[in-house]
């Protein structure tokens, strides 16, 4: 059976959040809702939807800084943005447009005419992915490098040039623990990398590991992993596995392969190679150590567009303490304010959504 299109609706205000839902659960659609712009980033994360609603005029976090943080992690590079707005200038239209929406509502709308926008937008959408599924399956089975596809322990499929590294032409990898090809101490490298992928906490990394061929013999290679397709509950990933002397040769291959699943709208910012600043690089890795516990739930709480004094008293500190972290937010990210320290953390996976 057919899964229903998933819809994102942001919006501040509870009655036309309400409304919007109404209409579009009428029409058949999963629709998964957010009361503020900071919490509709994070499901727009964790919900992997097919289609984002969103206002403009919200506070702490307005529709064009939730429409700028989602471009910036490539997460809209392919799924339709709507803005939904009571903002009716033709100046106000047009720039929600040319930051790239596409296509912008004033409230009150013509419901049918609403409707129509999002399943032809929806509908575009779904045949841009399959094209690239597409694509990428050709690069599957021509790529000069390893490519597997795998949850958090088991392969379910390997290209050819992967099974001719592991020296088991004319075998299959499937249902291979992913445990079973990767040296132990490599492993424990990036377990924890690999479970947050899986829970859609991490979009990729890269790491330089050891794999083990069919004769136990350990092989030094680049390895690239990133999410491949969301599902409830856990992410299929995409395993791309580069030879130390075949690097130079195969950049371009890779390129392309990467490309295609970007397109596919699986693959954020975060290509091999690509490192962020020292000082983040840890936390990263780790969710631990870039910010204080208190800082990280400063920031949470802040996300949710909490003034001062409720995280105040949710966390039974001073409004002057408070403040005081947030200063340090602000001052470990070069940040001019609280609403570009979280655009720094969520662009650098700084703190889990």
């Amino acid at each position: 059976m057919k899964s229903p299109d998933k819809v994102l609706v942001i919006d501040d205000d509870q009655i036309q959040l309400k409304i919007i839902q109404n209409i579009l659960t009428s029409k058949k659609y999963d629709v998964c809702i957010a009361n503020n712009g900071a919490l509709g980033i994070q499901k727009a994360f964790e919900y992997n939807p097919d289609l984002i609603l969103c206002d403009i005029n919200m506070s702490t976090f307005d529709g064009y800084q939730v429409y700028n943080v989602l471009k910036e992690s490539s997460l809209i590079d392919q799924i339709p943005f709507i803005f939904v707005s009571g903002n009716s200038e033709l100046q106000d239209i047009r720039f929600g447009l040319d930051l790239g929406a596409d296509d912008y509502f004033v409230k009150p709308f013509n419901t049918d005419s609403f409707v129509l926008s999002i399943e032809k937008k929806i509908s575009k959408f779904k045949r841009l992915k399959e094209v690239g599924k597409h694509e990428f399956k050709a690069l599957f089975q021509l790529s000069p490098d390893g490519i597997f596809l795998f949850d958090e322990h088991v392969i379910f499929d390997a290209n050819p040039a992967l099974i001719q590294f592991f020296g088991m032409e004319g075998e299959s990898m499937t249902s291979y623990s992913i445990e079973n090809v990767i040296d132990p101490v490599s492993f424990r490298a990036i377990e924890d990398r690999i479970h947050r992928c899986s829970k859609g906490l991490l979009n990729s990394f890269s790491e330089t590991v050891f794999l083990k061929t069919a004769n136990q013999k350990k092989i030094e290679a680049k390895l690239f992993v990133s999410v491949y397709e969301k599902y409830s509950g856990y992410s299929l990933m995409v395993g791309l596995v580069t030879l130390f002397k075949n690097e130079k040769n195969n950049e371009e291959f890779d390129s392309d392969v990467l490309r295609v699943l970007k397109n596919e709208n699986v693959v954020a910012n975060g290509l091999p190679g690509k490192q962020l600043p020292e000082s983040c690089q840890k936390q990263t890795e780790q969710s631990q150590g870039f910010f204080s516990k208190r800082e990280t739930e400063v920031l949470y709480l802040s996300m949710e567009g909490l003034p001062t004094k409720l995280i105040a008293d949710k966390l039974s500190i001073s409004d002057r303490t408070v403040e005081k972290h947030r200063a340090n937010l602000m001052e470990k990210t070069n940040s001019k304010n609280i609403i570009e320290v979280i655009i720094y953390a969520l662009r650098h996976n700084l703190i889990e959504v």
